[in-house]
């Protein structure tokens, strides 16, 4: 672990200076060239233009605490990882009452909703939300829905309509 730290540790300090870096490209001649933070330099005698770049780099500060218990895990998260939302996850809480499947009739009030399409489940739990859906059951189903997001909302209507 102190190896891989240092290793950042040196990998930033050297990637990250203060020095300009120029980077010179050959390109054949255009009639008209604007280019927005570049210098362009071009010669009667010669047929090729040469293009001047400076790169800045910034300066990036990384705080290394003294010691890093053996415990503590560490997590890097990609960028093409996507936090995915399991709508039979967020079902268990509901199949208290709708049953493991959406087959009963919760609490003997309600209509079974196996075999909803997930359109019918998404306005159903919409609608509880925001009080427009539901007889006798709008009073204990607000509870249970109001902090579902639109995309939870989504998942788990995708979940019920495939029971």
């Amino acid at each position: 672990m102190k190896i891989v730290l240092s290793a950042l540790l040196a990998l930033l300090i050297v990637g990250c200076s203060d020095e300009k870096q120029e980077i010179q490209e050959e390109v054949k001649p255009t009639p008209a060239v604007a280019l927005d933070k570049k210098v362009v330099e071009t010669k009667k005698s010669e047929e090729k233009i040469k293009v001047k770049e400076t790169v800045k780099v910034k300066k990036v500060s990384v705080e290394i605490p003294e010691k890093i218990e053996k415990s503590t895990p560490v997590k890097v998260q990609k960028k093409s990882e996507k936090n995915i939302i399991d709508g039979a996850k967020i079902f268990t809480k509901c199949s208290s009452c709708h049953g493991k499947n959406a087959e009963k009739k919760a609490l003997n009030k309600s209509q079974i909703i196996q075999g909803w399409n997930k359109k019918q489940l998404t306005t159903a739990i919409n609608g509880y939300k925001d009080g427009s859906y539901g007889s006798s059951m709008k009073g204990v189903m607000k509870p249970q829905v109001m902090k579902l997001t639109n995309e939870e909302v989504a998942a788990v209507a995708a979940y019920i309509s495939k029971l």
